[in-house]
């Protein structure tokens, strides 16, 4: 069952976030009741291909049945904009990537932008209009490329580190220093660096920049461990530890202050 917005959220701008990142969780996660709930009526649908075009819900299932049957997708490294707002239509647009195992060496990768029309009934939202498009020519299928191989390593830890957990971690909004919104769960992030009141956040696929100092962002950001004046570590990708720096599971190496060598190791014994 795909994941339920929160319904005490008061602010509209973080409801329609949430509830647009909801739309593709539900769709792929192949949860068709849920995501057709969020449907207005008059939904109107626009894809990337001459097929790709419904109006109305019934016909958006019809010409998505044979999709609706393949392989659940993990979705991640979202962002999301309010760009127009007036009386009640809202407008939203925003990207996503999606992912999944097809077979042992068939990997499915989706990076995709979209625009929705939300309508404010007066209790609710339901999307009148959805249009998506590829960010890349054509979705990546087959073997594994030596150029994937970063991304396809943090997105199996990612998918281990959730089937690993014994309770749901919420997603996070944080909002860069251009305006856009991201709407990610813990596990994407990596580590981040600090320089002043910037801090650049890194996921497996992508790179931000933040205007938060690193105490904030211990307050916001809990399950980090900070390993360097300067360095945040998401410990779950931490694969080795040396004396100077430890590497993740994406093969970057990240920096150890010098006093906090030993209880790196400490608290990495602990998890």
């Amino acid at each position: 069952m795909a994941k339920e917005y929160s319904k005490n959220m008061t602010d509209f701008n973080q409801i329609l976030i949430q509830k647009s990142s909801f739309v593709f969780h539900a769709y792929f996660d192949r949860d068709m009741d849920s995501f057709v709930k969020l449907l207005d009526p008059d939904f109107v649908w626009i894809g990337s291909y001459e097929f790709q075009y419904a109006r109305g819900i019934d016909h958006f299932l019809e010409i998505t049945k044979e999709e609706q049957g393949e392989i659940a997708a993990q979705v991640f490294d979202e962002e999301y904009n309010i760009l127009f707002h007036e009386k009640s239509i809202w407008i939203v647009h925003g990207c996503f990537s999606a992912s999944a195992w097809k077979d042992e060496i068939t990997y499915l990768y989706t990076r995709q932008r979209a625009t929705f029309v939300w309508k404010y009934t007066g209790e609710d939202f339901k999307l009148l209009h959805l249009h998506c498009t590829m960010a890349r020519d054509v979705p990546l299928e087959g073997n594994i490329q030596n150029s994937k191989q970063r991304h396809i390593r943090w997105f199996e830890y990612m998918q281990n580190a959730e089937k690993n957990r014994t309770s749901p971690q919420n997603h996070i909004l944080i909002k860069d220093i251009n305006g856009s919104i991201h709407y990610i769960s813990p596990s994407e992030i990596i580590y981040i660096h600090i320089i002043y009141h910037i801090a650049t956040i890194y996921t497996g696929s992508r790179k931000f920049d933040v205007r938060q100092s690193l105490n904030q962002l211990l307050t916001q950001l809990p399950f980090l461990m900070q390993i360097h004046k300067s360095w945040l570590v998401n410990p779950i990708y931490i694969v080795e530890i040396q004396r100077y720096y430890v590497t993740t599971a994406t093969n970057d190496k990240v920096p150890i202050g010098k006093s906090r060598y030993n209880d790196v190791c400490k608290a990495l014994k602990r998890i």
